[in-house]
């Protein structure tokens, strides 16, 4: 005859590892039935949040936030973004919105990682962007100007795909970005 304590010892180890595999998958976000943005997105009316001005800016009205819509590279012609984006390590993409900061004398910056998945999108993917507001925008990290709580030689970046933020990227990898100001 088992006692108390044993019986409850056995429940125990075989609800318990059960419990945690359905914690875990619970706790994940499949997005693999997400919809693409261009299949949620259907006409330049449909830009939400955003007021998009002429010469590659939109402002997205929640945050203040005035935003390059193509990355840094590109620029803006009939409503696509053109050319390469380019792709800096985080120390030189950091210096990079400093510099135009200082000669155009506006406080342009790179978004910090809180920031950035305000202005992109929760209900679909690849990327994660109102394509209205970002035209073409690549799938790919982006650097925000976030330096996370790891180790000096990590940094954040967003992936594009989804809108997610990692904090472990290695700051040496040449990634895009975009710009911001605040409006």
């Amino acid at each position: 005859m088992r006692t108390m304590g044993e019986s409850v010892g056995r429940v125990t180890r075989v609800l318990l590892p059960g419990a945690i595999v359905l914690s875990l998958l619970v706790g994940c976000n499949d997005q693999r039935n997400q919809p693409e943005c261009g299949d949620v997105f259907k006409s330049r009316i449909d830009e939400n949040d955003f007021e998009v001005f002429d010469g590659g800016m939109a402002l997205h009205r929640p945050t203040g936030l005035i935003v390059t819509q193509c990355a840094v590279g590109q620029r803006m012609s009939n409503f696509r973004c053109r050319g390469a984006s380019l792709k800096l390590s985080w120390d030189e993409a950091m210096a990079y919105a400093s510099e135009v900061a200082e000669k155009t004398g506006e406080p342009w910056r790179l978004p910090e990682s809180n920031e950035i998945p305000d202005i992109l999108e929760t209900d679909c993917i690849n990327p994660a962007a109102n394509p209205f507001v970002f035209p073409g925008l690549e799938v790919a990290n982006f650097w925000t100007a976030s330096k996370g709580l790891h180790q000096d030689k990590f940094r954040c970046s967003i992936y594009t795909y989804q809108g997610r933020v990692f904090c472990r990227q290695a700051r040496d990898i040449p990634q895009p970005f975009l710009l911001v100001k605040d409006s």
